[in-house]
């Protein structure tokens, strides 16, 4: 009997973004699943029976223990199986466990041949999960682990990454990284850019960021140097030289553990190259459409680790460009800047309306938004045509619109639209995939937004209940019409969405992934590097102990800079009274050292 439709059924309700997942795959032809002796399914992977042959159920009943559970602490599965030793633990425990699963095919076989419908509500899956993505939100000191061998020893690889990347957690939980952050001269990663740096801060790393952004008028002037095409390649590619040696000048001095590079930063493969020289990791985060902007093709292989906001297609163009260790990444809010505020009456008055938008006049913007004139519509943004009946409603002249204003408008409109640019279609992109940052950012405003589909939206959102969503333009108008006469689902709406966005999706969220990633396979060479650097004086105290007598005498030491043994000795030298037992010690080491030299 299959049961798949019914697990499914549930499973939509409980995790509608897995249920989507686990619904566009077949079942894995590759799969075995014999029968038990005693008449259950038993499936089997490279000649390995993840349950017994003869009684599965017995089995689990017999192998299955959990001791009691601390405060907080909370049951965690390595390997999902046909999930015998699931339901086991979940009689143990009566209440709710997680479960990580690396096979999505697995876990569709399994929805296949076993009625596992009344404990799927009671189960949060990570299924296929990265590692790096599952411990941006979680942590593992509040987990009562238990392994199910068989799953382990058919996928090692995954769950070896699972334990670098717990290794990497506390490295870097315990660590203060420097981290050099280089900025686009313009463009719409810039933000970005600046709220990685302070995510990065606000995580306790010290971070310098190159302002690239401080030389985009010399950028912008070099091209009114001259209206010769061929002299103006020239004069750019001397410029983008330039910015590569205040880059590398700007390395040599924060001598980083990583080096975070934002997408359009002026980075030439001659530059990528000579920061190898400092042996860290070098990382791109390309937050554009791979479709639109394509010089990724010549920089991508270049760095160690390449994060995107796309995958699939990208993914199979990155391989085959030479690129290596690519990793989607999606965009996120920074809940110090996209927050709720108390509005003026005059921002109110300026701001307020049903219906608006924030952002540029893109192909399919100017040639969808005439439908919505019969609405309160206020349009914020730049190169928008101002002649027409749609300009006419541009609030701001195509003058830039700063961050403190983007938020206000956030807050004040009623409906926040949200349609994702496109240069080829006239309204909504039907294979759009990547998610912008204003669909994260409006949320964090406490705004409601109705939002154009996109594949990758249901992974981040539950469409309809933290989310609003349109597939096209009539529809588009049918929920504007309806979300103004439902003031009480927007409220809803909004707490779900906010409450969302803050617990999954910040760019602190992102940080901590990237970095748990990038030092996943590194971390004790990372804590080597970091406690290589350490002051000597705050070593000294840390190995002696916090209230020791040695660690007394070394306080007076703390932030002295070029710290030696002769420092000490000039302090002891120029002391008065009885020598104590510290100092005593310091002098016959000095005689050590002297009479070595």
């Amino acid at each position: 009997m299959d049961y798949f439709d019914k697990n499914l059924k549930v499973l939509k309700a409980h995790d509608p973004a897995l249920a989507q997942r686990v619904a566009a795959i077949p079942f894995p032809e590759s799969l075995v699943v014999e029968t038990s002796k005693d008449g259950y399914p038993v499936p089997k992977i490279n000649g390995v029976y993840l349950h017994s042959a003869y009684k599965p159920l017995e089995e689990a009943r017999k192998s299955v223990h959990i001791g009691e559970l601390a405060e907080d602490q909370r049951v965690v599965v390595l390997g999902l199986g046909f999930g015998y030793h699931v339901h086991e633990l979940l009689m143990q425990t009566d209440g709710s466990i997680t479960v990580i699963e690396p096979s999505l095919q697995l876990f569709r076989a399994l929805l296949s041949c076993r009625d596992f419908s009344d404990l799927l509500t009671s189960i949060q899956f990570y299924i296929e999960t990265p590692p790096a993505k599952l411990f941006a939100t979680e942590d593992p000191t509040q987990w009562n682990v238990f392994e199910h061998k068989p799953s382990l020893r058919i996928a090692p690889e995954y769950y070896k990454n699972l334990d670098q990347c717990a290794q990497a957690l506390q490295v870097l939980g315990s660590n203060s990284l420097r981290i050099l952050v280089v900025n686009p001269i313009y463009g719409g990663s810039l933000p970005t850019a600046n709220y990685c740096a302070d995510a990065l801060r606000t995580m306790g790393h010290h971070v310098e960021s190159v302002h690239c952004e401080d030389f985009v008028d010399s950028f912008h002037g070099i091209h009114k140097v001259t209206s010769n095409k061929g002299n103006r390649q020239i004069l750019d590619r001397m410029f983008i030289s330039l910015m590569g040696q205040v880059i590398l000048a700007k390395a040599a001095d924060c001598v980083p553990d990583l080096v975070l590079v934002l997408a359009q930063a002026p980075m030439s493969p001659e530059t990528i190259q000579s920061l190898k020289k400092l042996d860290a990791p070098i990382a791109f985060w390309f937050v554009e459409d791979f479709r639109t902007l394509s010089y990724w093709k010549e920089i991508a292989p270049l760095y160690d680790h390449f994060f995107t906001i796309q995958r699939g297609e990208f993914f199979e163009e990155l391989a085959e460009s030479g690129a290596h260790n690519y990793y989607y990444l999606p965009q996120a809010c920074h809940p110090q800047t996209h927050r709720p505020l108390d509005l003026s009456d005059e921002d109110r008055e300026r701001y307020e309306c049903d219906l608006s938008f924030m952002g540029a006049g893109y192909f399919n913007r100017q040639q969808s938004f005439p439908h919505l004139l019969d609405q309160d519509f206020k349009i914020w943004g730049t190169e928008w045509n101002l002649q027409t009946e749609v300009g006419e409603r541009v609030q701001n002249k195509n003058e830039r619109v700063s961050g403190e204003d983007t938020v206000k408008i956030y807050n004040a409109g009623k409906i926040n639209l949200n349609l994702h640019s496109s240069i080829c279609h006239s309204g909504v992109n039907p294979e759009g995939d990547f998610v912008n940052p204003r669909t994260f950012e409006i949320p964090a405003c406490g705004g409601f937004q109705l939002v154009d589909e996109r594949s990758e939206l249901a992974e981040l959102f539950r469409v309809d209940e933290e989310i609003a969503v349109f597939s096209s333009i009539e529809e588009l108008k049918e929920k504007i019409n309806y979300y103004l006469k439902h003031p009480d689902e927007r409220l809803e709406i909004i707490a779900k969405g906010r409450a969302r966005v803050l617990a999954e999706h910040t760019m602190a969220h992102r940080m901590r992934e990237m970095l748990i990633h990038v030092f996943a396979n590194q971390a004790q060479a990372l804590k080597q590097r970091i406690q290589s650097r350490r002051d000597p004086v705050e070593q000294v105290i840390e190995e002696a102990g916090e209230g020791s007598s040695l660690a007394g005498f070394m306080e007076n030491f703390r932030g002295v800079a070029d710290f030696s043994l002769d420092t000490v000795m000039t302090q002891i030298e120029n002391g008065q009274g009885k020598l104590s037992r510290e100092e005593t010690l310091f002098l016959m080491l000095d005689q050590v050292v002297k009479k070595e030299d």
